[in-house]
This record gives C-alpha cells, structure tokens and sequence, in this order.
C-alpha cells in the first residue's frame, strides 16, 4: 500500500510510526511547522519522517491546486489524515476515492470537531476513544471502519489521556491497516442522531466561571492543565493559572468564589468547593495553593474573579496624537464622559481649549518628529494608542508630497513600531481616499481593490501613504500579534472641522473652502463644476463608532478594517455648496456678511496644480461597523451641514469681537 499521510501532533506521530511498521509506502508526509509557542512537549512529525526520508511538506494551502496536481502524480492508492489542523478539501480526496482515512480521538459520532481530548474531560466522561473513519467532505462524519476505546480515570488530565489515545491508536492501526492493505476492511456508517460537535478551543476559553458546580470546574483543570494554557481566574487585576486541584464540600451560604481558607487554598463554587493543589501567578513560579496566596496577599473572605476585583479598576487610557484636530476633540470628549483617562499632545489648544483643566485630561504642546521620548513613554504607559497626526488637504498633497510622506508615513510608522515593541493596541487612521481610483460601486473593506493615478499625479502621495502604512501595521498583526483595528473615515463633518485661516491658504476640506467664500463674499468656486460625490458623516456619529473600537474590551475589532461613513447620505460637491448656502441665508447672523457672490467653476489642475486628480465617487460599505460594532448612522447631510455652518459663522464672530451684538440682532427676512 502506498499511501500519503496528514499528520501532526502524538496522534500523527504514532499514525506515521504504524504505517512504517506495517511496511506501507508512505510517499510524503504533509505536517505544520513546529511551533516554539505550543511548547515542543510532542514528538515532530516532520522529524520522525526526515529520519525515515520521506519527504515533508508544510504548506500554508495543502488543497491549492498544486499541491494537488503533486500529490496526484505521486501516485498514492490511499490517504490518512491525523491531527492534521486543516481540512481536506474535496479535490485532494479526489485523488483517491473511498481510500482516504481519518484518525479521530473520541468514539464517533460523539465529540466530532476540534480538541476532542479537552472536551472529553470537561465533560466528564468515563469513557472515550479513538476513530478511524472514511474522511468525507463534512468533518468527522465518515463512514466507520475501526474504533478502539480508552477508559477515561477520575485523576486522569489532557496529557496523560493523550498518552492512552496514543496506544489506542497504535492497536486500532495495526489491526486495521492490513485489512485496508488487503482491500478486506469493512466500514459502517455513524449514526448521525447520536453525532455531537465541538467548536474549537483558545487560552480565553480556561476562565473560571465559580458559580459553577466544582465538579464541572475541576473537570476544566484537568482538561486544560499544563501544557495546555491552563484554567485561570483572577486574584484583583492579577491572572492566576490553576494546575491542579481537589474537590471538598462547601459551606453553605457562600459567594461563589469567595476563599474560604488559605491554608490549604479553598474556594468556593457554586456547588462544592475547590482546593487549589497547584498554581502560578502569569510572571511567578509553579506552586502550591497556600504559597500562592501568601504571595498574593489572599486572605479569608476575598473573592477571586474579574468581577470582584480587590482593589478599584484602573481607568483605561488613551494617546492620542493630534489630540486638537477634528477627530481628536470630538473623540476626547467622548472619552471624557466615559471615564477614560485621555493623555495628548499637538502643536495647539485651540479646539480642546475646554478640556485642558478637565479631570482625567492630560495635554502636552509638543511635536511627534521632536518629543519622542515622551511620546514613547506614553506608548508604554497608555492601553489605547490613536495616530491622528497627518497632512490631510488636497492641496498640500500635490505642493508638499514630500513633507505630506515625511509626516503621514515615516513619523507615523515609528508610533506603529512603538505598539508592537510595548504590545499595545493601536487604532490607526486610514482614509478613504485608500481605495484611490477603485470604480467600485461600493467600497468594501475586505475585498475592493486600491487604485491609485498615475506617479506624476502627486496627489496620490497621501492614501499611497495611508494604504503603505495600513499594510504594515497588518503585517506586524500577522507576524507579531499586534492588537490593531484601521478604521477609514469617509468625509466626517460638523463643528471644529477647520479654521477660516486655513481655508484663506487652500489647506482646509472642502465644506470650509466653500463657507470662507460665504463669510467674504467670494464666489463659491466649483472645482471640476463640483460634480464629485461624497457620503458625508456627522462628526458625532462618526465619533461614536471610533469609541465602541476603543471600548472594545472583547477583541471583536481586533484585526479588522472598519469604513466608518453614511453610504445614505452621497451628495455632490455642488450640492453640498446649495446646502450651505441655504443654512448660511437662514442664519440669524447672516446681515453681517456680504451678499452671496454666485458660483465659479474652476478647473482642478488650476485650483489645486497639475499633479492633482480626483474620482466621481466614494461610497462606503459598512459592513464590519455594522458587524463588529452594532453601528449604523442615522444623522442626515442636511442636519449635518447645519450644525457645521452655524459653528462657523459664531465662531468667526466670536474672532471679530461682534459677540456682544448677537443677541441683539434680528434675522434677516423675520
């Protein structure tokens, strides 16, 4: 028999050991990559086969289609898969019909799916086993040819039920395989009635729940105890792993949870109690219970868990950079009401001019490319990390490509590299000019393309820069772990938006070029006649979902792309203009400005240089915000438009001194 394995872990080991001692031909061995995280307490696969020379593969698509073309020509009458972490798919086991096996650890059709071994314990059995079936499209549901059952004992953990399933393995194969071998193997179909599945497991998933009978949580000990990431709960806002431990009555009346002695360290559960036979805090040494609450400082009566912490929570903080913008304001705000602690730095206190002597608001006047030590240290010191400094105007990116690569990009990119050497979670900017040139209808986050013009148009510096940037922090995501979520606003607007004086120099979003025209009396200039369409946001909303990512303790955000934009609201440039004007006539304060000067069209390489070059539309997809946020915006452009126009012109009456008169004017047209 020539067969070809998939095969890992002790199971694949011993799966591998068989074949070889049954003399099959084992043509390759496809496996996964050794990984020092998992600890190296089982034999490797791929060694065992090295040492035997047969070829081992490890790839990241065993069924991409070259792996089955080679797998093909090797010419194998039979495949076994064991412990192997991905599926089979249907065009690999097409290679050979009805002779591709799986090795499963339980007695199917009960604990199909993944960690089987775990989930045998924590349920409590008394008995399980190992399957070998006919592998089929629909995981673990083959028709049966040999099962082998282990006896599960009431001291027995993962590791040492591993080791019985390992023997069980070993006789099951070498009945099994000459019959196989010999074409004489009969199989019968599992009784998919009876079938019960599993989802797979990861270290969260050990958390202690005391409330629970403590039987059930002893059972969890065992079932996840070293080297397994182990059971944990937590002793304040101290992670505590429990290896192992002993059932013993309750006392009557007891908070689940509460420690009920020191010495030795017994808790209470729901029903029972638990005597903590050995543990470890995350950063100290294994060690008995009682010697784990003398370092803890556990005394009689406290309660373990989360959600009796002993001592107060610390409130989470956020650096945000470029904390006096239009994000940076709205979101400190936010922050603010929400018992964050908000450390920020910026070249100006303009917009947070309200703020600076809040509680629980730190402000420092500094620059990112000048006071990096501080903000290092603060990347250390704070849980949430926000990079909003960037040049973001279409004018600076066709006249300053340069400084607009030096800021949004190589400053930047030295922040990034801050989170992932301090393991801090960064919620970085993107923009929606990210998908460039992209003629998608709408602009999904996973799977829209990013188009960019061609080099000599220069405005393309910046979401070249933005989308470099995005690539990276998602590669750092892949290989280090970094806790990141980017999110793209899709033309945010509303008070604090820009000033009057950067609109006087060409550096201010559209909305304030148009309202300066307003305020002096020039025309309102349409670039390209203002026919590129927009989905514009309110501030508010937009604010509020950009919380939810950072009060996102769960991790629901974490590793996505999160467009953040109203795709109800698209308007034109042109439009936008008509809106403002009328909110602008309807203002109370209206009189003190000069007559509307009409519109002018204006071409966009005259207005803006001839490096510049724009798209007809923008529109998000909303997907993720809906998905991993609950959000969705109701706010409308006008509603929008309004409350923009109105900060506007009172501040820039407030800036002439003509404050005092406001109260005392009367409307235009009343």
């Amino acid at each position: 028999m020539k067969a070809v394995l998939f095969v890992y872990h002790e199971v694949g080991a011993a799966t591998l050991e068989a074949m070889l001692r049954n003399g099959v031909d084992v043509a390759a061995v496809f496996t996964h990559r050794d990984d020092p995280s998992e600890g190296g307490w089982f034999r490797s696969v791929a060694r065992i086969a090295a040492e035997n020379g047969i070829p081992v593969h490890a790839p990241d698509d065993v069924n991409h289609p070259i792996w089955v073309a080679r797998v093909r020509d090797m010419e194998p009458d039979s495949m076994f898969s064991a412990h192997y972490r991905k599926m089979i798919g249907s065009d690999m086991l097409d290679v050979c019909p009805n002779r591709c096996y799986n090795i499963h650890a339980s007695m199917l059709p009960k604990y199909r799916g993944r960690c089987p071994i775990n989930w045998v314990l924590i349920g409590g059995e008394a008995e399980t086993g190992v399957t070998l079936h006919h592998m089929t499209v629909a995981a673990d549901a083959g028709d049966i040819v040999a099962q082998q059952a282990v006896t599960v004992d009431d001291d027995d953990t993962a590791t040492t039920l591993m080791a019985s399933i390992v023997d069980a393995t070993t006789v099951m194969l070498d009945e099994a395989l000459p019959a196989i071998a010999d074409g004489t193997a009969t199989s019968t179909p599992q009784d998919a009635s009876g079938a019960t599945t599993y989802p797979s497991r990861c270290p969260e998933d050990g958390h202690i729940d005391w409330s629970g009978a403590a039987e059930s949580i002893r059972n969890l000990v065992r079932a996840v105890t070293h080297p397994w990431p182990g059971a944990f709960t937590w002793a304040g806002e101290r992670k505590v792993l429990i290896w192992e431990a002993t059932i013993l009555p309750g006392a009557p009346g007891a908070t689940p949870g509460t420690v009920l002695s020191i010495e030795p360290l017994t808790i209470a559960c729901g029903e029972g109690a638990l005597r903590i036979d050995a543990g470890q805090t995350e950063d100290g040494v294994w060690s008995t219970g009682g010697h784990m609450a003398d370092e803890l400082n556990i005394v009689d009566g406290m309660r373990l868990g989360k959600s009796a912490p002993v001592t107060a929570p610390r409130k989470r903080s956020v650096l945000i950079l470029g904390v006096n913008g239009f994000i940076g304001s709205h979101l400190s705000e936010q922050l603010l009401a929400n018992d964050y602690e908000v450390f920020g730095m910026d070249l100006r206190a303009t917009n947070i001019g309200h703020l600076v002597d809040r509680p629980g608001f730190h402000y420092v006047e500094g620059d990112i490319s000048i006071n990096r030590e501080w903000v290092e240290y603060h990347v250390r010191k704070c849980d949430v990390i926000l990079p909003l400094v960037a040049i973001a105007t279409p004018i600076e990116y066709v006249r300053n490509p340069i400084r607009v690569f030096e800021l949004d990009f190589e400053q930047n990119l030295q922040i990034v590299r801050y989170c992932v050497k301090y393991n801090r979670r960064i919620i970085f900017p993107s923009t929606s000019e990210t998908y460039g040139m992209c003629a998608d209808e709408f602009f999904d986050e996973d799977s829209s393309s990013l188009v960019l013009g061609p080099i000599n148009k220069q405005r393309w510096i910046y979401s070249c820069s933005k989308q470099l940037l995005d690539r990276v922090i998602w590669a750092y995501g892949v290989r280090d772990n970094l806790d990141f979520t980017l999110f793209r606003p899709f033309n945010w607007i509303g008070p604090r938006l820009d000033t009057l004086d950067a609109a006087r120099i060409g550096s201010s979003r559209a909305i304030t070029q148009l309202i300066l025209n307003l305020v002096e009396g020039t025309p309102i200039q349409l670039v390209d006649g203002g026919e590129q369409k927009r989905c514009f946001t309110d501030v508010t909303e937009g604010v509020e979902c950009l919380f939810r990512m950072i009060d996102d303790t769960d991790g629901r955000s974490t590793g996505e792309i999160v467009n953040i934009g109203n795709p109800d609201n698209e308007a034109s440039i042109k439009e936008l203009a008509e809106m403002i004007v009328a909110r602008f006539d309807q203002h109370p304060l209206r009189h003190r400005f000069p007559p509307f000067a009409g519109y002018h069209v204006i071409e966009s390489g005259k207005y803006y240089g001839k490096g510049y070059q724009d798209v007809q539309h923008r529109r998000p997809s909303i997907r993720n915000a809906k998905r991993v946020l609950d959000w969705k915006p109701t706010i409308s452009t006008e509603d929008s438009v309004a409350r923009t126009v109105d900060w506007f012109i009172e501040n820039h009456v407030r800036s002439i001194g003509a404050e005092n008169t406001a109260a005392t004017e009367t409307p235009t047209g009343a």
